[in-house]
């Protein structure tokens, strides 16, 4: 499941159980209407519930291809979750991302994680 909102160039996603082709259906013509109307970088925060349990097999290759393809248009990410996938995502976002351009925080810093994708503000959140 993959709940989806956009608000002033801001992309918050939620992502739920395990993510399916039509989540990403719904995601990419979303992502890529708003990097078509930004200027520079498209910032999103992501957050994972805790029910998450990751991509489909046919999902994550279809999402590392979105990735690679619009990987110049993607701004900060903040991604909220759990430790485990602190630690598993770090090692993706290493392969896919600049390093500065992730950062993890804890479920319940919303706020912070949503200033940090939107400013790059220092010193927020748990950097990986």
């Amino acid at each position: 499941m993959l709940e989806i909102e956009e608000e002033n160039g801001l992309i918050r996603v939620k992502a739920g159980g395990t993510l399916e082709s039509s989540d990403y259906d719904r995601f990419v013509p979303l992502f890529e209407r708003i990097a078509a109307l930004e200027q520079g970088t498209v910032p999103m925060v992501i957050e994972l519930a805790p029910d998450f349990s990751g991509w489909d097999l046919g999902g994550i290759w279809r999402d590392l291809r979105f990735d690679v393809k619009h990987k110049d248009q993607f701004g900060r990410i903040a991604v909220l979750g759990t430790r485990v996938w602190h630690e598993w995502a770090a090692k993706l976002s290493d392969v896919l991302f600049p390093p500065a351009q992730m950062r993890f925080f804890d479920p319940d810093a919303g706020g912070r994680a949503e200033r940090w994708a939107r400013t790059g503000a220092e010193g927020e959140g748990n950097a990986e």
